[in-house]
């Protein structure tokens, strides 16, 4: 908690770029890691909803249960990117409700992508570190 306050401030004033994948919080109850294929399948959505728009720098995997759903997981990474003086970005393939991905941008181009890929059990989501083209 101290820690998010303090980013913020630091954000507020100028002094803090963006954020880095390790300040972010992994989803409730989430356990982390991934199978390479659940992995080839989150680095597959990220490219068909940017869209050659952002290059993935880095990456946190998770897998979740069903009781954590998407928008829980997006709307938290939305409010910690904004008080971090991150902004949304419109992502050129998005789909709503069918490609669950969002980013967000920082003002020195580098930002975050979070996505899920849903399965029976629950789902794999991953945060990515982006660099984004423009």
């Amino acid at each position: 908690m101290l820690k998010a306050a303090l980013l913020s401030l630091l954000a507020f004033l100028g002094l803090v770029r963006g954020f880095d994948l390790a300040s972010l919080p992994a989803p409730a109850g989430a356990q982390p890691g991934a199978s390479a294929a659940e992995r080839q399948a989150l680095h597959a959505l990220a490219s068909d909803v940017s869209r050659g728009g952002a290059t993935i720098t880095g990456e946190r995997l998770f897998t979740v249960s069903k009781a954590v759903p998407w928008v829980a997981i997006a709307k938290r990474i939305d409010n910690l990117a904004r008080q971090r003086g991150a902004t949304s970005v419109a992502l050129p393939g998005a789909d709503p409700g069918k490609k669950l991905a969002q980013a967000w941008r920082g003002r020195d181009g580098s930002g975050v992508m979070a996505a899920m890929v849903p399965s029976p059990a629950g789902g794999t989501v991953a945060y990515f570190a982006v660099k984004f083209a423009q």
